[in-house]
């Protein structure tokens, strides 16, 4: 290596010329003298800035070209000149030119000038928009609402140290990219965990979500699949703050965890499950004003909604429901038992009972078990109805198809509705209804001290009975492929009248009551 070409070691070097009379130099001579004449003509004098930016220039060149191994030698003369500049720049106080800090230049900036940019640029980087990610919940906020505080001796620190590592090589490398605009430091911050975790918390319900299994969407005739749940680690999530900011990042990933897994006893059958169609469907009304009723209407149907039926298996009405009891959520309403109107727990579960089986019927599903009630019932018409009492009065169905379906019921507005769901719909089906046999009903009195003497008051209102016949019709194509019949009877409801026994008792009110009327001969209801 060559001596540091400080100004008290260059030492210019003359030439001399040469004396008269001598012979004249051979070529190689000549050229020789040429190149001590040039390593022997004095320098201009640089300053030792002019030195060191002369240094890098030929650096940054040098690395810039490229030019490999034939480069060498003049690489190895502009380390001469960077070996004094290089140690002029270590020592100097300045910024390297062409750093950037937040975005900003401040290459060449003094210490105290770059501290006072630093400072400056930390408070305005405080309410620069900042994005917290949290799996699809995202929060817009800012490091300031973070409670973050810029650190300006860190943001010095760091920009005085580019290029001044004490590797010539790696200050080389640092200073060209400098120079290049490639060297664009962070704001540091110092960051107070309450804020921040305020924050997190507030965000967290929107990210927590429970793991759920397979379930059926029956109102949008979908299966949905099982998903696992997340939940936002506010604690963790603290760090990954700290070090976007430390980055200068805009957009901050929180770390989320995946919950563990549901039981999911759908999860073996819902490859097959496919509740896209309607095959049979069955409406009945009833009244809004009787909220207990009601009330066992939405139990009864809450516990059939759901269930799903695999091809050959048998449904319980019993089974699936349960006892009505009040453990269950049943409360007491009118029912019917042995033919008169009484409450009764659960009163209503009939009604979920025959919507279901209209239901069935029209999607020719196998009528295993179904009995009438013991009387015909107002809210559907007679030969569609079927009486459960439990446990020993039960509907049972069967599923005759190659595919699973799924039962559908809901309570609102004042109709219970029943749907059987599945792929496809194999039938037609018809319902036919012939009226075979009208039966009188009986009446029978009870004497009531509470009323006069004499006077009478209808207690239950008789109703003829009825022998039908119900036929089921299966088309396909337009043409019957099976049809079934059943006998149907409903007895006649005994009146019952209240006869007074008070010579003092009050006279009963006396509602005018509508004409009885007897059902159609023939009726047929096509799905």
């Amino acid at each position: 290596m060559a001596a540091d070409p400080s100004p008290s070691s260059e030492t210019p070097v003359q030439a001399t010329p040469a004396s008269g009379g001598a012979s004249a130099p051979s070529p190689g001579a000549a050229a020789a003298g040429r190149r001590r004449a040039t390593a022997g003509r004095a320098a201009p004098e640089r300053s030792r800035g002019e030195r060191v930016t002369l240094g890098w220039d030929v650096a940054r060149r040098l690395v810039a070209a490229g030019e490999g191994l034939a480069m060498a030698g003049a690489l190895g003369l502009a380390l001469v000149e960077l070996h004094g500049a290089r140690a002029h720049a270590l020592a100097a106080d300045e910024v390297v030119a062409g750093v950037r800090l937040g975005g900003q230049d401040v290459g060449g900036l003094s210490v105290e000038a770059l501290r006072e940019a630093a400072e400056a640029l930390g408070r305005k980087a405080l309410d620069r928009p900042l994005t917290l990610a949290a799996g699809p919940a995202e929060v817009q906020t800012s490091a300031r609402a973070l409670g973050a505080d810029p650190v300006a001796e860190a943001s010095v620190r760091g920009a005085l140290a580019v290029g001044r590592s004490g590797d010539p090589w790696l200050d080389l490398r640092d200073r060209v990219a400098a120079a290049r605009g490639e060297v664009d430091l962070p704001i540091g911050y110092r960051l107070v965990d309450g804020p921040a975790l305020d924050e997190l918390l507030a965000l967290a319900p929107r990210v927590d979500r429970p793991s759920l299994p397979t379930r059926l969407d029956l109102e949008r005739r979908k299966v949905l699949p099982a998903s696992s749940g997340t939940a936002l680690l506010a604690y963790d999530s603290l760090s990954a703050i700290a070090v976007g900011l430390a980055e200068g990042a805009e957009r901050i990933d929180l770390v989320v965890q995946d919950k563990p897994p549901v039981e999911d006893p759908l999860a073996g059958m819902a490859d097959a499950l496919d509740v896209s169609v309607v095959l049979g469907s069955f409406d009945t009304p009833y009244a809004m004003t009787d909220t207990d009723r009601n009330h066992n209407l939405k139990v009864g149907s809450h516990a059939v909604d759901g269930h799903v039926l695999q091809p050959g298996e048998l449904f319980s009405l019993n089974a699936v429901v349960g006892p009505r009891s009040a453990e269950a959520g049943y409360r007491y309403a009118t029912g019917i038992e042995a033919g008169e109107l009484v409450d009764t727990m659960g009163g209503g579960i009939c009604q979920v009972s025959s919507t279901l089986f209209g239901a069935a019927f029209f999607a020719g599903l196998d009528v295993v078990r179904a009995r009438p009630h013991s009387r015909p019932s107002s809210y559907v018409d007679m030969g569609l109805d079927s009486t459960v009492v439990y446990p020993d009065v039960d509907l049972k169905l069967r599923n005759p198809f190659d595919f699973p379906v799924v039962l559908h019921m809901t309570v609102s507005q004042g109709k219970v509705r029943a749907e059987v769901l599945g792929p496809r719909r194999p039938y037609q089906v018809a319902f036919e209804r012939e009226l075979v046999e009208v039966r009188p009903y009986q009446t029978l009195w009870r004497h009531d001290p509470q009323l006069r003497s004499g006077s009478e008051a209808v207690a239950q209102r008789g109703m003829r009975g009825f022998k039908v016949k119900r036929i089921r019709k299966l088309y396909q194509g337009g043409q019957v492929v099976r049809s079934e019949d059943w006998e149907l009877s409903y007895p006649s409801t005994t009146e019952i009248v209240r006869r007074g026994t008070n010579p003092t008792g009050p006279l009963p009110d006396k509602p005018k009551a509508p004409p009885l009327r007897d059902p159609a001969s023939a009726l047929r209801i096509v799905q």
